[in-house]
């Protein structure tokens, strides 16, 4: 499973940084997430591994254009490379209407279903056949929320000492259990939670929306593998700007993750202020004076692997 950094700038790019985009990719497909889709997304994703024409599901955390003005773009650019399934957008009802007026106007019809969920209409988790979504509210000047993202598909493998100790003979049946399939077995009820088990335990993590208030996703960090999250400015520099600004600030997500024992943060979403080369060490020593976990300041290309057992590593993509 891998986190992709296209975009780590927050409301202005820069010559280095992109606005927002996000992407989670995994081992047993090749379709990914995308979250968020700042104007110059489609181009980040030509400088990547990742392919346009496998973008299955688009997910937006808020309305704000730096989150969302590349989606018209992109979405036409997948239609072009050939796509054929279909691609959800899970999003604000607002965005939703943007993108929809944006293809209408400029006369663009997809060559696949555009799927739209409004997220204020969602009671539940998204279920794909690779992932869940599920969504968490978080605070900023407009309704925003976090992704988090669950790994599925998982092959399974057979529990054989078991089989072999309940009498149970190799057959087909082996097959359709290993894919998680119930069985009927000598008149007897073969049930695949019982005799057979993930190959390895699902990767999660969690992409925010802006946010000041860390807290709000306390209950839902319990077991991620690792958080990405906003640091827009450092403590001091917040306070000179605006406490409520609905951004955060590196001790403060710094001091969350800590408290909640999170494993892993990566951090960005970084004020132009920061961009210049070293002016990020500011914000790097705040919040590794609050936060003894893996600390990740995220720069566009950076991939984040994590692999299944649950080990990270970092590359440029």
């Amino acid at each position: 499973m891998k986190v992709h950094f296209l975009g780590t700038s927050s409301a202005c790019p820069s010559l280095n940084r992109n606005v927002s985009a996000t992407a989670v990719s995994f081992d047993s497909t090749k379709s990914w997430v995308l979250v968020d889709c700042g104007e110059g997304t489609q181009h980040q994703i030509l400088k990547s591994e990742l392919a346009s024409y496998h973008l299955s599901v688009i997910l937006i955390t808020h309305l704000h254009g730096d989150h969302c003005y590349g989606l018209p773009g992109l979405i036409a650019s997948i239609s072009l490379a050939g796509r054929k399934e279909p691609v959800h957008l899970v999003a604000p009802k607002a965005v939703i209407d943007f993108v929809l007026s944006a293809l209408k106007f400029t006369q663009m019809e997809t060559g696949f279903e555009l799927i739209c969920c409004e997220i204020e209409a969602l009671e539940h988790a998204l279920d794909f056949s690779f992932c869940q979504v599920s969504i968490h509210p978080l605070k900023h000047r407009v309704p925003s929320v976090a992704f988090k993202i669950t790994e599925c598909d998982i092959p399974r493998k057979l529990h054989l000492d078991k089989l072999a100790n309940d009498g149970v003979a190799t057959g087909s049946h082996y097959n359709l259990l290993q894919k998680g399939q119930n069985v009927e077995y000598q008149g007897k009820l073969l049930r695949a939670e019982e005799y057979s088990f993930p190959s390895w335990q699902p990767r999660k993590v969690i992409v925010c929306g802006d946010n000041e208030k860390p807290k709000l996703l306390a209950d839902v960090v319990e077991d991620i593998d690792l958080l990405v999250h906003e640091a827009t400015f450092t403590h001091s520099d917040l306070h000179k700007v605006g406490m409520h600004t609905g951004h955060s600030d590196a001790k403060r997500i710094a001091e969350f993750a800590e408290l909640y024992h999170i494993p892993r943060l990566a951090l960005f979403h970084f004020s132009s202020r920061y961009h210049g080369e070293g002016m990020l060490e500011p914000l790097e020593n705040e919040a590794k004076s609050h936060y003894t976990g893996d600390l990740v300041l995220a720069f566009d290309g950076l991939v984040v692997e994590i692999d299944k057992q649950k080990r990270v590593q970092s590359d440029l993509s």
